[in-house]
């Protein structure tokens, strides 16, 4: 089962996650319910009673999630709803992998991120299909290679970026 979750669930997990855990800074004194505005009220509207309760942080995750909710087209809509299901259904230490990919994503500089999302996007969709198969078929020893390789290969530019 973690074969087929790796890579691509991890791809497909980020863009629902990112609407209530990487949604940015939180700022100190929290959202109050009235400052958010008619679009953010009705996507938070089932937690409008606990909402005053909430950690600053928290509110403002989920007003910032809420806005890009708003923001979606109900094809985008369907699908960040099909990976929260996806994501739900995972194994804990599934849930924790995906979480830690993620963190890892999100410390590496933008550039490379950005670097990252380019190269995902430039490829067809029968490209990024075969290279998740290809993923996907993988042992867990494949895997843990190619990602050691990766590393090293990064760490080999950095260092020559810096001589």
């Amino acid at each position: 089962m973690l074969n087929k979750i790796h890579t691509g669930m991890l791809r497909r997990v980020c863009m629902l996650l990112g609407l209530a855990l990487l949604a940015g800074n939180a700022m100190a004194e929290g959202v109050a319910w009235n400052e958010l505005n008619a679009q953010q009220q009705q996507v938070l509207a089932p937690m409008k009673d606990r909402w005053a309760g909430l950690p600053p942080q928290k509110q403002e995750r989920l007003s910032k999630g809420a806005t890009r909710w708003a923001a979606m087209t109900p094809e985008q809509r369907a699908q960040a709803k099909e990976r929260l299901i996806r994501f739900k259904n995972m194994t804990p230490e599934q849930r924790e992998f995906v979480k830690q990919r993620m963190r890892e994503f999100r410390e590496l500089p933008p550039e490379q991120r950005q670097a990252l999302r380019a190269k995902w996007q430039s490829l067809t969709p029968d490209q990024k299909e075969k290279l998740l198969e290809r993923w996907r078929n993988m042992t867990p020893e494949q895997r843990e290679r190619v990602i050691q390789r990766r590393m090293e290969r990064q760490q080999q530019r950095a260092r020559r970026n810096r001589d």
